[in-house]
């Protein structure tokens, strides 16, 4: 696709443009996510939240490109905000992939309100 990536402070490079899962759950999801992985996106954009980390993992292991050349993204919800809480959410978000890390994990929302986005 010809696509940019965009290099932080660090050397840490994102693909300019990445596939948004929101909605792509089950089967079909699983499809979607293996479809646009062979058109070439390569940033997969997740979350515990959209209840499709499972989806995507499969996905991204069917579609026959490099593990190594996706970046896989999810996101924390609110309600896991605590450390240990943290930690777990982590763990799952891991394990429903089915792959042997999500290699960029963001806070979903900082949940100001529970002031607990720190800790996180």
């Amino acid at each position: 696709m010809g696509m940019t990536d965009q290099r932080a402070h660090n050397g840490f490079s994102l693909p300019a443009i990445g596939l948004g899962t929101y909605r792509l759950n089950g089967s079909a999801g699983a499809g979607a996510v293996r479809s646009a992985v062979q058109a070439g996106y390569r940033l997969l954009d997740s979350a515990f939240n959209y209840e499709n980390e499972g989806a995507v993992g499969r996905g991204a292991r069917e579609a026959g490109v490099e593990r190594s050349s996706l970046i896989v993204t999810s996101k924390l919800p609110g309600r896991h905000h605590g450390f240990d809480a943290a930690l777990r959410a982590i763990e799952e978000s891991v394990y429903r992939t089915g792959l042997d890390a999500i290699d960029l994990y963001l806070i979903h929302w900082p949940n100001p309100a529970a002031d607990q986005y720190a800790e996180a």
